[in-house]
């Protein structure tokens, strides 16, 4: 075929999960053309990743779904109920917090994958954009501008090629993005066997999850509030000939007559069957070239801790927003070398995470047994010990202190000093590549509180500028002369805050500038504000740059290679 008459888009994402979706949605909201294809020839329906950590429904709150995900998922009166030996261990009852200043979604909420790509796939419409299906990916080629890929029509056989600044990889374990890049998917698996399914199920408690344990004999199943189908999972060994038996509506049912020891539990209409070998592999880079892998094609892991599609969700939050400053011409090619250097290592945490918690859930070695059941189940009875295990993967402590976009400026720093990898953790407070914490804050207009994320949300950097003194009318005027530069240097790029803990001195009401009250300095002492700082946000709700003053030219230092185009240098 002609090159000439090859398609052409600025990103084509390969693969319609969840990771590429929430890539598709991030790249259309930003005015970036792009397609989203998948080799399968119609959405599926199964449940597959089902837990949507606190971290993640950040993300989601920015891309414009939360509403969907919170009220068609269970987030709030969760039991599970725990069984070792076929006696009930533990009745557990997860209440679900409510909102709280610095978090607004801190419950892990359970919804169907299904669901999820559903409402992220109504979003992507709503931008624009669609998920094509049926589109298999049979090679690719790049140069020093462009990425070729071929693409072959499952149904008619016809092939095509589509011509891309960047391609994106989003297309599970068995990527034929990553296969086609000659990247190495470097790990081990695990010894043991699943199978998952989603079916019908009568003469189990719905409004319960239900485990039963028998040491390395494992069995699961949690219902979906509002549906028939219930997901369900369960270990399964060789037999003598060292053959595993695949999933099936009779395996499980099996199964569940001799782990959990009913035979009053009757399965019925599946609607998806899936076998499984945990694994713990990643990729040895995350760009080659103008090709990048995310989600599982960049890493596998094992299913405890629910952490997979949470982490590619956000893989994909990390590379949009920086994808769309290089390819406006804004930001050099080189800010996309940061999307390895910051995720990579959030990648290798999960995976030893995930890990850790698999060999501890399901190793069968007579020590690990024998703690597990009289040391680990009997101690998930405690509140505390049930809130520490959930918090430890909201992924709200993701962070990219060491990585070259956290810039930490101390008290004596000059500009020359604010660049780019340049990070010192000193004083209270995040710091930079922390995430942003949230905050209840008032305006000069309502007595109602505002949430800090909802003047964060959307496609733009934020910078706050505190105050935590009364604020004279010349601090103010000062605050505003910065406020009213940033806006001519970088106009709707960058949106500007103003955070003083009155509206006393100049009439804040009439400022141009957002101004966001802090009456009780609660906001101050959050961030750790002493007397006046500046806070960079990034679009993806990090804090980029964190100076414990006003010191506008550290802040211009660190956006000018990001939003202003840079000249040819000269050779």
């Amino acid at each position: 075929m002609d090159d000439a008459a090859a398609e052409t888009t600025e990103v084509l994402v390969v693969g319609a999960g969840p990771t590429g979706l929430t890539l598709g949605c991030e790249l259309r909201r930003r005015g970036i053309t792009c397609r989203v294809i998948d080799l399968a020839s119609e959405h599926h329906g199964s449940s597959r990743g089902k837990g949507i950590q606190p971290r993640t429904l950040e993300v989601l709150a920015d891309l414009g779904v939360i509403e969907p995900v919170l009220a068609q998922g269970w987030s709030r009166d969760v039991r599970v109920r725990w069984h070792v030996g076929g006696k009930l261990l533990a009745d557990l009852h997860l209440p679900g917090r409510d909102p709280l200043p610095a978090v607004p979604y801190p419950n892990l909420v359970l919804l169907p994958q299904w669901r999820t790509e559903q409402i992220l796939r109504a979003r992507l419409a709503a931008l624009g954009g669609s998920a094509e299906l049926g589109q298999e990916l049979q090679d690719l080629t790049q140069d020093e501008s462009e990425v070729t890929a071929t693409i072959r029509h499952t149904t008619t056989g016809g092939t095509r090629r589509i011509r891309s600044r960047y391609l994106v990889g989003c297309d599970g374990g068995h990527s034929r993005v990553r296969k086609r890049l000659g990247v190495a998917l470097v790990g081990d698996a695990h010894a043991e066997h699943f199978v998952f399914g989603d079916v019908e199920i009568s003469g189990l408690d719905p409004e319960a999850a239900h485990v039963w344990f028998d040491a390395d004999r494992y069995v699961a199943a949690s219902p979906f509030p509002g549906q028939r189908a219930w997901q369900v999972q369960a270990t399964v060994h060789p037999d003598e000939h060292g053959q595993v038996e695949p999933a099936s509506l009779q395996l499980f049912q099996r199964l569940f007559r001799e782990r959990a020891g009913r035979s009053d539990i009757h399965l019925s209409h599946p609607t998806w069957l899936s076998d499984f070998t945990s694994s713990v592999r990643l990729v040895e880079r995350y760009r080659v070239g103008r090709a990048f892998l995310a989600g599982d094609a960049a890493h596998v892991h094992s299913p405890a801790g629910g952490q997979g599609m949470n982490t590619g969700i956000q893989d994909a939050y990390n590379l949009g927003w920086k994808l769309a400053l290089v390819l406006r011409g804004t930001s050099g090619d080189r800010l996309l070398d940061t999307y390895e250097e910051e995720r990579r290592p959030v990648a290798q945490a999960v995976l030893k995470g995930s890990d850790a918690g698999h060999t501890t859930v399901f190793s069968a070695h007579p020590v690990m047994t024998v703690v597990r059941e009289r040391l680990l189940m009997p101690l998930l009875r405690l509140p505390r010990i049930q809130q520490a295990i959930l918090a430890a993967g909201n992924q709200l402590d993701v962070s990219y202190h060491h990585c070259s976009l956290a810039v930490d400026v101390s008290s004596a720093s000059s500009a020359p000093q604010a660049r780019p990898g340049r990070w010192r953790r000193s004083g209270r407070g995040p710091h930079a590549g922390d995430r942003a914490p949230d905050a209840l804050l008032n305006t000069p207009d309502s007595t109602e509180q505002t949430r800090l994320f909802e003047h964060l949300h959307g496609p733009h950097f934020t910078v706050l500028l505190f105050t935590t003194g009364r604020g004279t009318p010349a601090d103010v005027q000062h605050m505003v002369a910065l406020a009213d530069r940033f806006d001519q240097l970088y106009g709707p790029d960058v949106a500007t805050h103003l955070v003083l803990p009155d509206a006393d001195g100049p009439a804040a009401a009439d400022l141009h500038h957002t101004v966001l009250l802090d009456p009780t300095l609660e906001v101050c002492h959050r961030y750790g504000v002493n007397r006046q700082a500046i806070y960079l946000i990034r679009p993806d709700g990090y804090i980029g740059l964190r100076i414990p003053h006003l010191d506008e030219e550290a802040l211009i230092d660190y956006l000018d290679p990001l939003l202003r185009t840079n000249p040819p240098t000269p050779g």
